[in-house]
């Protein structure tokens, strides 16, 4: 063979394992393509929350909840381990000793951006409080807003649960969870529609009172559990409606119950515990009856609407009642 025979041979031996390889690498790209167009898509659900339609990850892992109702909820659905993060200062006594299992985020007011953006959620759960935020949040994942409508405190509360129960496929768990508050409203209505005392509900802040009504924040005393209201237009606003001691005194109720808020932020107020001990309380029919009835402060001014702080504040009621 001569030397020019032989350097063809190689050279087609060269062309042959390039095409070879060539059709290998095609191959390879074809499996590719083909595992990447089968692969599962993520799998989401489609919810109703506070501003309308949003998709959100079906059963995820790494939740962040800034509202302490919709953590209780999420702890009796049975996803405690699915929430990374939440608001742990001034958390209510009746979910204190969970704290030390999440990382902190902010407060019930304002997010920590940067602590959040760090733990990297695949869905971050707020109420009404911080939708301002719900914008910002978004840049780091979607945004569930899920409020209480004071309107209709039970029938939000409901939507809420069941939203949850969606979202982290415990659909029966959370209608589970509904249909025992329900039982328990109605032990409540059964008892109330008896009760024919006129009530009201008093927020007492650093020395001030402010008086509240049905359609208010605590108006699921009256709408829902069945008290019945006292006679005073009382405006329904977010803070309630300032009042002083002759007005509490015209008001007359004949049921009080208190919350105290500077207490619940986790500051002891002297000016508030005095604000009940004074001539004009003393005078309505609420205290000569022995019906001034102080709720707890961290429960019903920093929680509530969810399945455990609801069933709690039902139950403190219900105690009320015996």
């Amino acid at each position: 063979m001569t030397k020019w025979q032989k350097t063809i041979i190689s050279l087609a031996s060269i062309f042959t394992l390039a095409a070879c390889g060539a059709q290998e690498g095609a191959a390879d790209a074809a499996d590719s393509t083909t595992a990447t167009s089968t692969a599962e898509p993520e799998a989401t659900v489609t919810i109703e929350d506070a501003r309308g339609s949003v998709e959100v990850p079906k059963d995820p892992k790494n939740v962040a909840v800034l509202d302490f109702g919709h953590l209780d909820t999420l702890i009796a659905l049975g996803k405690e381990d699915a929430v990374t993060g939440t608001a742990t200062e001034n958390m209510p006594a009746y979910l204190a000793d969970t704290a030390d299992q999440f990382e902190n985020v902010g407060t019930l007011k304002e997010p920590n951006v940067e602590a959040l953006a760090n733990l990297a959620p695949e869905l971050i759960i707020i109420s009404n409080r911080l939708v301002d935020f719900a914008e910002q949040l978004e840049e780091i994942a979607p945004v569930v807003v899920l409020s209480v409508d004071y309107a209709d405190y039970w029938g939000s509360v409901q939507k809420n649960i069941t939203a949850l129960g969606t979202i982290f496929d415990e659909e029966a768990a959370a209608d589970e969870a509904i249909a025992t508050l329900n039982e328990e409203i109605e032990a409540v209505q059964a008892k109330t529609a008896g009760i024919s005392e006129k009530t009201l509900t008093l927020l007492l802040n650093d020395g001030s009172m402010s008086a509240f009504s049905t359609g208010s924040r605590f108006g699921f005393i009256y709408d829902t559990l069945g008290f019945t209201p006292v006679d005073a237009a009382i405006e329904d606003s977010t803070h309630g409606q300032s009042v002083g001691y002759e007005g509490l005194l015209e008001i007359n109720p004949q049921i009080l119950f208190v919350v105290d808020r500077t207490a619940a932020i986790g500051t002891a107020s002297d000016e508030n515990a005095a604000l009940l001990e004074n001539d004009f309380i003393y005078q309505t029919d609420a205290y000569k009856n022995n019906k001034i009835i102080n709720l707890s402060s961290d429960l019903w001014y920093l929680s509530g609407g969810g399945i455990e702080s609801f069933h709690l504040m039902i139950e403190e009621i219900a105690a009320e009642l015996q």
